[in-house]
């Protein structure tokens, strides 16, 4: 793709980006960015990377400047959009990475809106570790009679991991959390939340029941912990 976009920019004066790779969260967007500086760190190719939870201005400045590699998280990228610091028109390749976690963090719908602005004429490459309906059925919509290529088995549950499902009504569900939590053989505890909102009030809950708490997302800063 390096090689190919190089080949582009030779026959066009003015830098405009050509590929566009989407990542569903900022850690990933980075390190794909990482990579791409370091395999095509002798090409005149400039990357760039666009995240939430990061201030806007350095990204738009660099945008403004032109990319020929844009690395972005869906928010973040229709924001810039939105606002008129970023035009898809010259778009050749698209790639989506991490399919299957983009749909359980909700960003379907962005991907879409962004898909519907791309040229229909273009490459595209989606990555995903499983392959649930939902997601063959935007692969089906994305792709033209595409080559799949699977690298390993489809994924199963290590035979140690005990699973439990609880039905439980909306409004007991933060005082079910507290009963399980007060167990004192559990000592760690990952919990997912579906919005940021979400994870701020069940942190706010458990710190008031006295169980030390600490909400993580993207509109917080990931070395203090406290909002941007």
């Amino acid at each position: 793709m390096l090689h190919r976009l190089l080949e582009s920019k030779r026959e066009r004066q003015r830098c405009k980006t050509r590929a566009l790779i989407l990542a569903p969260t900022r850690e990933l967007a980075c390190q794909i960015a990482d990579s791409l500086r370091r395999y095509g760190r002798l090409l005149p190719l400039r990357t760039a990377v666009v995240f939430g939870g990061a201030p806007k201005r350095p990204q738009v400045r660099t945008l403004t400047q032109g990319v020929d590699v844009l690395v972005a998280t869906p928010g973040r990228l229709l924001d810039m959009m939105k606002l008129g610091h970023l035009q898809l028109h010259a778009v050749e390749f698209f790639v989506l990475d991490e399919a299957d976690r983009m749909l359980d963090m909700g960003f379907i719908p962005d991907v879409k809106k962004i898909t519907a602005a791309l040229p229909k004429r273009r490459q595209t490459a989606l990555f995903s570790a499983t392959m649930p309906k939902s997601i063959q059925g935007l692969a089906d919509a994305l792709l033209r009679d595409p080559v799949r290529i699977e690298a390993a088995p489809a994924a199963t549950t290590a035979e140690k991991v005990t699973q439990q499902v609880y039905f439980v009504h909306k409004e007991k569900k933060q005082s079910l959390i507290v009963e399980l939590l007060n167990n004192e053989a559990i000592k760690r505890v990952l919990i997912f939340t579906r919005t940021k909102r979400g994870a701020d009030r069940l942190a706010t809950y458990l710190e008031r029941n006295r169980i030390k708490t600490e909400a993580i997302h993207g509109d917080k800063d990931s070395g203090t912990g406290k909002p941007r």
